[in-house]
């Protein structure tokens, strides 16, 4: 629907009818005058886009009317004259004033709706690219207005980041020069740390050679027993410093590895025949700084040790198994078993008879701040559930 005004001007009704019945299909609006007078205020008041114009009317002519709306070719309208009786004068005077298209009657209805079609769409077009002209007129004229404002503003932004490179440069230069010196800290502590698990290694070692030496002098075997128990806890003990001193990283070890090494050397130091009692591990991959690494190697230490002196007595054969699955949110748990004889049931670990076994619960419950739970019968099994121990605790 092109929803376009259209202004007829004609005496005879029936040339009238006969156009607005052809016309109306296309959804025009038609508007209609029997003479040039009142077709003169017609179009001061709707404007059309196009004027079809009989010019043989009474009152005032076609002629006439022309002159008096005075069509210039930008006009946003276009007439099509319609008569009977034109000359060839008349036809060349129309012209000259702004008629696009000159019809003689009787005329083809069919050529008229063309040539209506194309006046209106002609006319359109026109519209849109003197809109656009404009509209292009108008950005030229403000982009010309602040061409020079821009370019100032550009002149000054220059500057201003000009200015504030230099200032970044520097900066950037103490940066560079700062994260050096940090590296540089960094190194020198990371060798001093190495330095200090390796020196309180070879303390560990140093005073479990004393103990080694003062067992010769011991008569009572209960006493080298105790003494030889604290040589494993040193042992237990320097294994971490030494891991950390071999690690890249120097707050946390790994603890398969450690647990691996730490079994070995209580196997070894047990003189135990493995084939008749088997060792098995399941060591989740993780990696524990030394504050829970510590702890929870003395009670592996106390209860494999325990397991291996007592749980086999004469020729007995079974087996002992060390877990440890680490849970979410750096939870573990450690279970510690063998197939031996067992400890009696309803044991209290707080108050035992060993010192092994109180120390196991002062570690888990103090040290560790986690839970133990010890299960007696076919064998015995330990249990012991802890988190990540952080620094900030330790205060």
């Amino acid at each position: 629907m092109y929803n376009h005004k259209i202004l007829i001007l004609d005496d005879e009704q029936i040339v009238i009818d006969a156009i607005k019945k052809h016309l109306k299909v296309y959804g025009y609006k038609i508007h209609e005058a029997k003479n040039g007078l009142d077709g003169l205020k017609l179009f001061s008041e709707i404007n059309p886009i196009l004027i079809i114009l009989d010019l043989k009317m009474p009152v005032m002519d076609g002629i006439e009317f022309l002159q008096k709306i005075n069509l210039a070719p930008t006009d946003p309208c276009s007439v099509i004259v319609l008569t009977g009786h034109g000359s060839d004068e008349d036809m060349e005077r129309c012209f000259e004033l702004g008629v696009s298209a000159f019809l003689h009657k009787p005329f083809n209805l069919y050529e008229l709706k063309g040539l209506v079609k194309n006046s209106i769409a002609l006319k359109s077009v026109e519209q849109d690219l003197k809109k656009q002209l404009q509209a292009r007129n108008k950005m030229e004229e403000e982009l010309w207005k602040y061409r020079y404002l821009l370019e100032d503003l550009v002149e000054k932004r220059t500057s201003q980041l000009k200015e504030t490179n230099e200032k970044l440069q520097v900066e950037i230069n103490e940066r560079l020069k700062a994260e050096e010196r940090l590296r540089h800290s960094l190194r020198e502590k990371e060798v001093l740390m190495r330095e200090i698990h390796h020196r309180v290694k070879n303390n560990l070692q140093i005073i479990s050679s004393l103990l080694d030496l003062q067992t010769r002098y011991i008569k009572g075997k209960e006493s080298l027993e105790m003494f030889k128990d604290s040589q494993r806890r040193l042992k237990a003990m320097a294994l971490i410093h030494e891991k950390l001193y071999q690690s890249d990283n120097m707050e946390k070890i790994d603890f398969a590895k450690y647990v691996e090494n730490l079994l070995n050397h209580l196997y070894s130091a047990s003189c135990l025949n493995t084939a008749r009692v088997s060792l098995k591990t399941n060591i989740d991959e993780c990696y524990i700084g030394v504050d829970t690494a510590v702890p929870c190697g003395l009670i592996i230490n106390e209860i494999v040790s325990n397991s291996l002196k007592h749980a086999f007595p004469a020729d007995a054969e079974g087996s002992i198994t060390v877990e440890l699955k680490a849970e979410a949110n750096e939870i573990y748990t450690l279970t510690i078993s063998d197939t031996g004889i067992g400890i009696p049931p309803n044991i209290d670990l707080k108050n035992a008879e060993t010192l092994g076994l109180r120390l196991v619960n002062a570690l888990a419950l103090e040290q560790l701040e986690g839970s133990i739970q010890c299960e007696a019968g076919v064998g015995t099994k330990f249990k012991v559930t802890f988190g990540e121990l952080k620094y900030s605790k330790r205060g």
